[in-house]
């Protein structure tokens, strides 16, 4: 195999592989954004947890409408599981599913974490490997 085709080849995998590194900050990013989301959650149910009273707060209705609504249960809440089934769950049980699934959250992160640096070794092999290619082709 020529030395040129050689150097193409690599170049096409190093591409590849900047993609999916692209794809995985991507996913990194939307990771982060649920798990800021998670915790204003958590945040917010435990202020519910700390309060004695009725409560007023903000509910969004959609297309950037609010309404000032009385939350006066604030003992069990309807909670999504996943898969578009949500389910009512106690005050306490809700915040801890929801600190549960943060904790995954924070797992998968790290295993991105980890996917982008073998990524990055490996595209810093493939450059090694074309400039000495290269170097070679020249000769």
């Amino acid at each position: 195999m020529s030395k040129e085709r050689e150097i193409q080849q690599r170049l096409i995998l190093l591409e590849q592989l900047r993609e999916q590194a692209e794809a995985l900050q991507r996913r990194l990013v939307e990771i982060e954004l649920f798990k800021s989301e998670l915790e204003r959650t958590i945040e917010s149910l435990e202020f519910f947890e700390k309060s004695e009273e009725k409560t007023e707060a903000l509910m969004n209705l959609g297309g950037g409408v609010f309404a000032y609504v009385d939350i006066v249960e604030k003992k069990k809440f309807l909670v999504d599981v996943g898969s578009g089934i949500v389910i009512e769950k106690e005050l306490r049980e809700a915040i801890d599913f929801l600190n549960k699934k943060k904790e995954n959250m924070e797992k998968t992160r790290a295993e991105i974490e980890e996917a982008i640096r073998s990524i990055a070794s490996r595209m810093e092999s493939l450059q090694r490997e074309i400039a000495e290619l290269s170097k070679e082709a020249e000769k």
